[in-house]
């Protein structure tokens, strides 16, 4: 072989090799975009048993450069449960991947914790399982719209402007209200808070063990519970028309789990210290006095109810009388519901027993 003709085949190899790393450079692109802002509103709700209604709003952010090598999620959202049952869950999420590792910010522990992301190609298959139909136009964008059981999604150069998750009436959505393409995304732009990391052990344990402790935000308990009853749907090749209202009420039950053993949970606490309350109340000398007393039910207060006017403003005789009354008749009333309560196994059960 002549050294002109090893120099073309040389030559030859390089430029496939080069053009083989070009094409894997491109694949890694999450987005069609290098770096952008994302605004959007989430709402949602619904009704989870006869008396209990969910009802879901809050705000969101998405940020991302290096066409999605890093990306910054930020979202506060509130849950708030009315009818038979209250409830309020606030829920604020920040959570930052980058290259290999997902970062997700715990405000309450003030803890980072750190996961590795799933092997294989960077880009998720965001629209696996979903049939095209159509396009919209969401924050001035024009998106192609993504449709399957109970999921509906709009997409944009790879970046999700509407996300709707529906089951059984029960609905959430985050939609975009703006974005900013092509923005100066400096590190200062993509960082989470300064808290201590703690990497996340992937042991089958302790993943059954956080999951019972860390109730899911309902969006993530939606999807969850919509997955489930859709492959049996499938796998018995019926619709969500086909089923009883005897099979409704299990998935609804499913769906309400979360509100559910949180008041089981609260209930009982509001009980007794609604109690040890009204004894330190009989104590009380003043106005002073009597407001530290009802510190413990203000705070268990806050999580079934926005009112927080606890404040006792005046401690006479009167006033004294009227407020030792009302804490009786309260007391008392909890507490014959509370042998119902203790029994009950679902919302639906916990809502009977409320009413």
């Amino acid at each position: 072989m002549s050294h002109l003709n090893k120099i073309k085949i040389i030559l030859l190899f390089y430029c496939l090799g080069s053009m083989t790393l070009l094409s894997a450079q491109t694949s890694q692109k999450k987005y069609d975009v290098q770096s952008a802002i994302i605004l959007y509103n989430i709402s949602g709700g619904g009704q989870l048993a006869q008396d209990v209604n969910l009802t879901i709003k809050g705000k969101g952010k998405m940020r991302f450069k290096d066409w999605g090598a890093v990306e910054l999620f930020e979202e506060e959202i509130e849950e708030i449960t009315s009818g038979t049952l209250s409830n309020i869950e606030t829920i604020t999420r920040c959570i930052k991947r980058q290259k290999k590792k997902r970062l997700d910010v715990d405000f309450k522990t003030k803890k980072i914790l750190e996961r590795s992301m799933p092997k294989g190609n960077v880009s998720e298959n965001i629209t696996k399982g979903l049939v095209k139909q159509g396009q919209e136009i969401i924050a001035g964008q024009t998106c192609d719209i993504w449709e399957g059981n109970g999921v509906r999604k709009c997409i944009y150069k790879g970046i999700p402007l509407l996300v709707e998750n529906s089951v059984l009436g029960m609905h959430y959505q985050r939609k975009a209200v703006s974005i900013t393409e092509n923005i100066k995304a400096s590190a200062e732009k993509c960082t989470i808070p300064d808290f201590p990391v703690q990497k996340f052990a992937l042991l089958k344990t302790n993943i059954k063990t956080k999951s019972k402790k860390v109730p899911k935000e309902f969006s993530e308990v939606l999807m969850d519970v919509s997955k489930e009853m859709y492959k049996q749907l499938n796998d018995g090749n019926m619709t969500e028309a086909n089923l009883t209202v005897k099979q409704k009420k299990v998935w609804l039950e499913k769906l309400g789990q979360n509100v559910f053993e949180k008041q089981k949970v609260l209930l009982p606490e509001m009980l007794l210290s609604m109690q040890k309350a009204r004894e330190c109340l009989a104590q009380a000398k003043n106005w002073i006095d009597a407001n530290v007393c009802l510190e413990d039910v203000a705070s268990l207060k806050s999580q079934f109810s926005k009112d927080k006017d606890s404040n006792i403003e005046s401690w006479k005789k009167g006033d004294q009388d009227h407020i030792l009354d009302d804490f009786d008749e309260n007391i008392a009333l909890l507490k014959s519901k509370m042998p119902c309560i203790r029994s009950a196994k679902n919302i639906a059960d916990l809502s009977a027993c409320m009413k």
